[in-house]
């Protein structure tokens, strides 16, 4: 068995190529993963969408009168409350309607 040069420089070499296929064998089974399910909204996201389809943006509250802002806060937090309630129901189970 000879212990000269070659056979130190090929197994280095053999050992770096190794390593190198496992590192590359682990980075590529590595990858993204949609969820399987569309998350809940937090009431926040929703108030931003229901502001966004009334034309409506903070600023704009703001520079109401004190009335008129009341009323749209109001109706708009209800419109919030009333969708992320049902969107709670859709994301937990079956919603029964039992109103007749």
């Amino acid at each position: 068995m000879s212990y000269g040069t070659s056979h130190i420089g090929a197994y280095r070499q053999d050992t770096v190529l190794a390593m190198a296929a496992a590192d590359r064998m682990r980075a590529q089974s590595v990858r993204a993963v949609t969820p399987p399910v569309r998350m809940v909204e937090t009431p926040l996201q929703v108030r931003d969408q229901v502001m966004a389809e009334r034309g409506l943006s903070r600023l704009d509250i703001v520079q109401l009168s004190g009335q008129a802002r009341l009323e749209a806060e109001i109706s708009i937090n209800a419109e919030t409350n009333q969708r992320t309630r049902q969107a709670q129901i859709r994301t937990t189970g079956n919603f029964v309607d039992l109103r007749i």
